[in-house]
């Protein structure tokens, strides 16, 4: 009974969303996103529960450096802005290869390019912040494919169309689940493999690094692979403008030294892939995802997993 209800709930959500894109397609894009704001905006104030979620973490984050009314308002801002990728979505099918530049702006693509010409695969890293989704697919139509590492979305229906999103540019889908091996395959064929590595990993599966001044449970699959592989690690943001295009910034490439001690590199890569994306939230967080509980997960005694101990991702 209890899978047959919840086969039900996904097949009705489904339905739904794909209802709500058919409305919206032949829509002006512009309308679209500013829909689509406004369904983020209703959502703040009809969940309770994410808008407590978004303005503790808020004031977890900045404390007393923003006044009340300033973290409500970036509140409301990520939801809205939520709400514009959810609809932006549709505009995916709708790039034309040959025309980015009606998309999007691009910033310090030398730095991804440079990476990708030493031909030992590249890892490119960012968070849930921007659009994360159209960097990826426009990624891809530069020609410097990707490997994607995502958690599947747990209604099945729904993970199958974004699922033809993601692959539309060329670019392949790896399920995060026991991914390493994947992963390396992609690296030796000297692809791009993206990683966002700003949301809690629950148990032991993660390491804890400062974020916003609290420890934060983060996943070592980046740090770990990178180290593994000698592969060059790239930041990518991708920001939202007020034209409708997207400013894709390549950060350049992160400059790590080893020591040679495997737990300590890791914590310490780890750490300063995590401060890149707090530097970044912290000039626009508006579009992060404050209602993720990103500091669910609390320190305990074993704070690491054991050095050479398989990575999940």
């Amino acid at each position: 009974m209890a899978r047959r209800n919840r086969t039900f709930r996904n097949r009705a959500e489904a339905f739904l969303v794909r209802s709500l894109f058919a409305f919206m397609r032949p829509m002006p894009r512009s309308l679209r996103l500013a829909c689509g704001r406004s369904l983020g905006r209703a959502f703040y104030y009809l969940s309770p529960r994410h808008r407590k979620v978004a303005l503790a973490n808020l004031d977890r984050a900045f404390g007393e450096l923003k006044p009340s009314r300033e973290k409500k308002r970036i509140a409301r801002s990520s939801f809205a802005h939520l709400g514009h990728l959810l609809c932006d979505s549709l505009a995916f099918g709708q790039v034309d290869p040959r025309r980015l530049e009606d998309i999007a702006v691009f910033e310090g693509l030398d730095h991804l390019r440079h990476a990708y010409a030493r031909g030992r695969g590249v890892f490119v890293f960012s968070g849930h912040y921007g659009n994360w989704e159209m960097v990826a697919l426009l990624q891809g139509y530069l020609g410097l494919p990707l490997a994607m590492v995502t958690r599947p979305l747990d209604n099945p229906y729904l993970e199958n169309t974004l699922l033809c999103y993601r692959r539309l540019s060329g670019n392949e889908v790896i399920h995060k689940h026991g991914a390493a091996r994947e992963i390396l395959r992609a690296i030796r064929r000297g692809w791009g493999v993206a990683i966002v590595i700003d949301q809690n990993v629950r148990g032991e599966e993660g390491i804890f690094v400062d974020f916003f001044g609290a420890p934060a449970s983060t996943t070592p699959a980046l740090a770990t692979l990178a180290i593994k592989t000698g592969a060059p690690i790239v930041p990518v943001f991708g920001v939202p403008l007020p034209d409708g295009r997207y400013r894709i910034r390549y950060l350049p490439e992160v400059d790590f030294r080893r020591t040679g001690n495997a737990r300590s590199d890791i914590q310490a890569l780890t750490q300063q892939c995590t401060r890149i994306i707090e530097e970044t939230v912290r000039c626009e967080p508006e579009f992060w995802v404050w209602m993720h509980r990103r500091w669910r997960t609390r320190p305990a005694a074993r704070a690491m997993a054991p050095a050479g101990e398989e990575v999940r991702v």
